[in-house]
């Protein structure tokens, strides 16, 4: 099983670095074959241009980081990613990624009602993410927009069975036992 690891974060000295090496530690004891796509170092452009838009509903793409990202999803059996929570969602960087490379007709098609149907074979998306805010309130009072769009209806929509998101909620508060607590606990999840 190839596992990606989808990782957005500009800094490699905070928290959310810690969790990147820590997974990929975790893959590496399992003896897993894993990739990293850094979508910052890589200079990813989340943005759409007029010219890749047109392409967009024969499933194409003019960017070659998409063209490589998606050859990377379709090799893939999990994907996890890891970012902050920024105002209660994923950073812009991230909903980039899956505007521009869950492409249609290849990571999904459009079924005769316009519901989705995944064309991806992923037995599981792992979100993991961290907050200033606590994860009861992004999940409860802010829409709770990564268990329910990026989990419950892209993710879903591009054939991911399994679904899960762990979050590190209050991490710029918590003590360094509490964030280290976090990452020991990454070890159930992977």
């Amino acid at each position: 099983m190839t596992t990606t690891i989808i990782y957005a974060h500009p800094y490699e000295k905070s928290f959310n670095h810690a969790i990147l090496q820590r997974v990929e530690a975790l893959l590496q004891a399992k003896g897993e074959n894993y990739r990293v796509t850094d979508l910052c170092a890589d200079g990813f452009n989340p943005v759409y241009s007029k010219e890749e838009l047109a392409l967009f509903s024969k499933g194409q793409s003019l960017d070659p980081l998409v063209q490589r990202y998606l050859q990377e999803l379709q090799e893939s059996r999990r994907l996890i990613f890891i970012f902050p929570i920024w105002w209660a969602d994923m950073p812009a960087i991230v909903k980039g990624y899956l505007d521009k490379v869950l492409l249609k007709t290849v990571a999904y098609r459009e079924n005769k009602v316009g519901l989705l149907e995944g064309l991806l074979n992923l037995d599981e998306a792992l979100v993991i993410s961290t907050s200033t805010a606590p994860t009861f309130y992004l999940k409860y009072f802010c829409g709770n927009t990564i268990g329910r769009a990026m989990l419950g209806h892209t993710l879903k929509g591009v054939g991911a069975k399994k679904r899960r998101w762990v979050n590190c909620g209050r991490a710029n508060l918590v003590s360094d036992e509490k964030r280290q607590a976090f990452l020991d606990s990454l070890e159930k999840h992977i």
